[in-house]
């Protein structure tokens, strides 16, 4: 299973705590956050990974090379005008390649259980859907995109559509290549969520599949959830 992860955001909140330093570098529990995402998605299996930054993330490419030496990264720079835009650009990189038609894309900013990143692709794969998203009970969100889904586990309405509000998305998705390749010109969508919520009213097979707890680093308050998430809960 090759996998992307999205870090060309401009992380503005973390910037005021640390001042000088890019997101994905900024360290927890002794590592990069970048560190913990890229290990997950390592140890679930993907070891063909795109890395999407903006021009200022110099640093990150020597890193992860150092860091992961086995894995085969695909380092792309472009300072991209919308969370949207970074996943479409990635999607499209990935279905160029990915020769059994699916992949996983990833946000910087989500911390998930290595289980948990194993049992969504694997539930994914064997749905038949035309995308995932990964789903969490844990909300701790500023403003959390809540999903709605049936009994087999399929998407039925995202954001202001959902109303039984059963889970909220936690950063880690599921493509395939049909998927991206009917996947909207960058000017469709200012937001991610945007596309995600378009996509399943109008009617494509989204899958979702609740993980135990996963975190969001956005904020300067969340470091010390997300250190002890690592250290403590995740055994890393």
């Amino acid at each position: 299973m090759k996998a992307g992860i999205i870090a060309a955001g401009e992380g503005s909140r973390l910037s005021k705590s640390h001042p000088g330093q890019i997101k994905p570098m900024i360290n927890i529990a002794a590592k990069p956050l970048i560190y913990w995402v890229v290990g997950g998605l390592r140890s679930a299996g993907c070891k063909d990974i795109v890395v999407l930054t903006n021009s200022r993330g110099d640093a990150v490419a020597p890193y992860l090379s150092s860091a992961f030496p086995d894995v085969k990264f695909d380092f792309v720079t472009a300072d991209t005008a919308s969370s949207f835009e970074s996943f479409r650009l990635v999607s499209k990189r990935l279905a160029e390649t990915a020769t059994n038609g699916e992949f996983v894309v990833s946000t910087v900013d989500a911390l998930i259980k290595t289980d948990d990143v194993e049992r969504f692709i694997k539930e994914c794969r064997g749905s038949n859907a035309d995308a995932g998203l990964a789903l969490t009970l844990h909300v701790d969100d500023e403003k959390p995109l809540w999903a709605d889904a049936d009994a087999n586990g399929r998407i039925t309405a995202l954001g202001a559509d959902a109303k039984r509000k059963d889970a909220v998305t936690c950063g880690l998705y599921y493509m395939t290549r049909k998927a991206a390749t009917d996947i909207p010109q960058a000017e469709r969508h200012s937001r991610l969520r945007d596309f995600f919520q378009e996509l399943v009213a109008s009617g494509a097979v989204v899958k979702g599949v609740i993980l135990s707890k996963s975190l969001d680093v956005d904020r300067p308050e969340d470091l010390g959830a997300a250190e002890s998430f690592l250290t403590t809960e995740t055994k890393r």
